[in-house]
C-alpha cells in the first residue's frame, strides 16, 4: 500500500531524473534539435550560408537566455527542499519591519520584473530586447492605523525601462506581446483613497485609478504576457485610464447579493498629457470629454476552488474629441465586451486545478480599427508532478479590422490589410524560491498587424519576477 510520503518521494524522483537530463541537455547544447526554428540554444548556434551570426542575438544567447534557462531548470529541482517556506518575498520580512508596518496597518510592496525577449522569425526584424518594470506600492488600513474605518489610500509608483527599443517595433503585431512594455519613464501610477460602507457591500473610491484593475479583468487571464490577455484591445485602442498612464476617476461598486456585483466609474476622458507620456499629469482640459463605464457580473468563490465562476457582462463610452482613422473628428465612442472565467477540474483544496477563461469584445466600427476581439485560454496549476505552485498557460487571442476601416485602407489609402491578428502563447511560470519567479514564454503571431507584407512571428523569451 502505497503511504502519502512514498507517492511524494516518487514524484520527487520523477522531478529530479526528467529535470536533470533537461539541465544535462542545455549545457551540452543538444536539448533542442537543430531543426525546429523555435529552438532557444541551438537557433542561436546556427549560421544561414553567406550571413554571418548577428552579434544580438549571440549576445542574447551567452548572457541571457541560456543562464536563464539553465536556472529555470535548476530551479525545479531545488524546490522540493523550499516549497514548505511561508514567506512569499525574497527579502523576508525585512529584519521585522514588515510585520511592524502591516500591524500599524501599512502595507508596503517592491516587484522588479524583466522581460528577456527575441523574434526568431518573421515580423518586421529578428531581433531582440529587455524590457523592465518596477512596481512600488504603499498601502495604508485607515482604520488600523488608528484614524478611522473602512477606508484605504494607496500610492502606486512605475518605473519602466528597456533595452533595445520596444517588442511591438520589433515583431510589428498589434497586440503587444509584452504587457509591460511601456516608455523608459518614473511617474505615479496610482494614487486613490476608497472607503467602504454596508459591511464592505458598498464603496466609493476616487484618485488616479487603472481602470483595468478591476473592469475587463480575468484572474486565470492574468497567467499571460500578451497585452490582450489583460484589457482587450477593442478597448485599449481607445487609450483609456491603464498601464501605463491612468487619469483622475471615481469608481462605485457594490454588492447587491452575495454572488452578484456591479461596477460604475467615471474616468478623464485623456489620461495624462499626450505631449509628455513621461511624467504624471491631472489636466483636464475641455476637449477630453469622460471614459465612462459600467460592468454587471456573477461570481463566486475564489480562483482555483472547484465551484469558482465568474461571468461579467461591460459596456463603456467615450465622449473625448478624437481622430478616427478616416480623419474626421468624433466625441463619441463605445463598446460592450463581455468575460467568463471557470474552474473546470480541482485536484486539492489548495488550488491545483485547470482553469479557463474567455473574453469577447466589440466597439463600434465606425469609430475604430478594431470592430471585434475575442480571446480564450486554459490554466492549470501543478500540472507537473512535484511542481505544486507552477502553473502552465496555453491560450489565444483575435483581433478583427471593422469593415469600414478594411475599406478605407484598400480604397482611400490604397493599402490593402488582412482581416485579423491572431497570437498563440503557451507559457509555464515556475516558483524558483519564494519571492523569484520564471517564466518561459512563447508566442506565434499570426499576420502581425494585419500587414500582408509580414511574415508570421515567432517570438521567445523568459520572464524575471522578483518580489521584495
Amino acid at each position: 500500500m502505497l503511504t502519502v510520503a512514498a507517492i511524494h518521494h516518487m514524484k520527487t524522483t520523477f522531478n529530479f531524473v526528467i529535470m536533470s537530463k533537461l539541465v544535462s541537455g542545455i549545457e551540452g547544447g543538444s536539448l533542442f534539435p537543430a531543426n525546429q526554428g523555435c529552438s532557444l540554444v541551438k537557433r542561436a548556434n546556427s549560421l544561414t550560408a553567406g550571413n554571418r551570426e548577428n552579434r544580438y542575438l549571440q549576445k542574447l544567447k551567452e548572457k541571457m537566455i541560456r543562464p536563464l534557462i539553465t536556472m529555470f531548470f535548476l530551479g525545479l529541482l531545488a524546490t522540493p527542499i523550499i516549497a514548505e517556506a511561508e514567506d512569499e518575498h525574497l527579502l523576508g520580512d525585512w529584519a521585522g519591519l514588515r510585520t511592524t508596518l502591516e500591524e500599524r496597518g501599512i502595507t508596503a510592496g517592491v516587484v522588479l520584473t524583466a522581460d528577456f525577449l527575441y523574434n526568431t522569425r518573421g515580423g518586421i526584424d529578428e531581433d531582440g530586447t529587455i524590457l523592465g518594470n518596477l512596481d512600488l506600492t504603499f498601502e495604508v488600513d485607515t482604520e488600523k492605523a488608528g484614524w478611522w474605518g473602512d477606508g484605504t489610500f494607496l500610492l502606486y509608483a512605475l518605473g519602466n525601462w528597456n533595452h533595445g527599443g520596444f517588442m511591438t517595433d520589433i515583431v510589428g503585431d498589434l497586440q503587444a506581446t509584452s504587457n509591460i512594455e511601456a516608455v523608459e519613464a518614473l511617474r505615479l501610477y496610482e494614487a486613490w483613497y476608497e472607503h467602504q460602507f454596508a459591511d464592505g457591500r458598498l464603496s466609493l473610491l476616487g484618485g488616479l485609478h487603472d481602470f483595468n484593475s478591476e473592469f475587463n479583468a480575468l484572474e486565470y487571464a492574468s497567467l499571460f504576457t500578451n497585452s490582450s490577455f489583460g484589457i482587450s484591445p477593442d478597448i485599449s485602442q481607445t487609450g483609456p485610464s491603464i498601464f501605463p498612464t491612468t487619469s483622475l476617476a471615481f469608481r462605485l461598486r457594490a454588492q447587491p447579493t452575495e454572488r452578484s456585483y456591479l461596477l460604475v466609474a467615471v474616468y478623464d476622458g485623456v489620461p495624462g498629457d499626450p505631449d509628455n507620456p513621461r511624467r504624471t499629469t491631472i489636466k483636464l482640459d475641455k476637449g477630453d470629454g469622460v471614459f465612462a463605464a459600467g460592468e454587471v457580473g456573477l461570481t463566486e468563490g475564489e480562483p482555483g476552488q472547484k465551484d469558482y465562476y465568474k461571468l461579467g457582462l461591460g459596456a463603456w463610452l467615450h465622449t473625448a474629441d478624437v481622430e478616427n482613422f478616416d480623419g474626421q473628428m468624433h466625441d463619441r465612442n463605445d463598446g460592450v465586451y463581455l468575460i467568463g472565467e471557470k474552474t473546470l477540474f480541482a485536484e486539492t483544496d489548495d488550488g491545483q486545478g485547470l482553469g479557463a477563461f474567455v473574453q469577447f469584445g466589440f466597439a463600434d466600427k465606425d469609430r475604430n480599427q478594431l470592430g471585434n476581439y475575442w480571446g480564450a485560454g486554459l490554466h492549470y496549476v501543478g500540472l507537473i508532478p512535484g511542481r505544486d505552485r507552477d502553473i502552465t498557460g496555453l491560450a489565444v487571442a483575435s483581433a478583427r479590422n471593422g469593415d469600414p476601416f478594411m475599406k478605407f485602407s484598400k480604397e482611400v489609402e490604397m493599402s490593402p490589410v488582412e482581416n485579423t491578428e491572431t497570437v498563440i502563447e503557451l507559457t509555464y511560470r515556475a516558483e524558483i524560491r519564494p519571492g523569484l519567479v520564471l517564466q518561459p514564454d512563447v508566442q506565434y503571431v499570426i499576420q502581425p498587424s494585419m500587414d500582408p507584407e509580414l511574415d508570421n512571428a515567432l517570438q521567445i523569451g523568459v520572464r524575471l519576477e522578483m518580489t521584495f
